[in-house]
């Protein structure tokens, strides 16, 4: 795919963790991203807060994995929390209409991160995830449909293209 994946750090502390993402998170980290903490909430993590101080952007596929990670933590415990986003990162969340989702938390605490081991997905996990993650924005904000209508279009006839190949 050729796309380079963000660096990700986590400091897990039991029922909650940090995670840090450094350089560009796009499609190509949001599956490493998801298993990572999809291993944290096995291990019983329900509270993320993701330091993005070093996040130089998100693409919609990666901020469409965090809604999806709402989701999936319940979106009355609010499980993830925003630390630091810049300028840029903020108004894709606030362009999407899923800023809401998140709260804005002011300090990390004592929190040590450690570089987080993830491995990079096969074309076929990324599109199907892309698929699923521009499908969630669409379900949390109605006006996401029209931005993301053409790019899920696309997605299910590259899923049906691999699956014929």
């Amino acid at each position: 795919m050729g796309q380079e994946l963000a660096q990700l750090f986590v400091a897990d502390l039991g029922g909650s963790a940090v995670v840090r993402i450094s350089g560009c998170a796009n499609f190509a980290s949001s599956v490493p991203f998801k298993k990572l903490v999809n291993g944290l909430i096995d291990r019983g993590c329900s509270q993320f807060t993701l330091d993005l101080t070093e996040c130089k952007l998100m693409d919609s596929t990666f901020l469409g994995v965090l809604v999806g990670m709402t989701r999936k933590l319940g979106q009355a415990a609010r499980g993830i929390s925003l630390f630091n986003p810049s300028k840029q990162v903020h108004a894709m969340f606030d362009n999407l209409g899923i800023l809401e989702l998140f709260d804005l938390v002011k300090s990390l605490g004592e929190a040590e991160v450690a570089n987080a081991e993830v491995a990079s997905a096969a074309k076929r996990e990324l599109t199907e995830n892309s698929l699923e993650a521009h499908q969630t924005l669409m379900d949390v904000n109605p006006k996401n449909e029209a931005k993301f209508k053409e790019v899920t279009r696309f997605l299910e006839e590259n899923l049906k293209r691999l699956d014929e190949a």
